[in-house]
């Protein structure tokens, strides 16, 4: 995960606190990890590699890349944020 998206999760989950909603969003992002481990090409290109996967509860998404079998985090967005 790039240090870039290692904030922007940081952020989101401090915003979800000040809710006491933090586990849940935690929560459901370890599920779109272990999904993205298992699946990483079940989601179409999106724009110069990426590729996004949203989370189930949240208005959020996983932008990632696929590098040589290996998942590279580029991003963790609001879905209404522009990238």
């Amino acid at each position: 995960m790039l240090s870039e998206a290692v904030i922007e999760l940081h952020v989101a989950e401090c915003f979800f606190a000040s809710k006491n909603l933090s586990r849940e969003f935690l929560n459901d992002f370890a599920r779109q990890l272990q999904f993205l481990k298992t699946t990483p090409y079940s989601f179409q290109v999106r724009y110069r590699g990426i590729r996004a996967l949203n989370f189930e509860q949240f208005n959020y998404s996983i932008h990632y890349k696929v590098d040589k079998e290996e998942v590279v985090i580029y991003r963790i967005l609001n879905q209404r944020q522009n990238f």
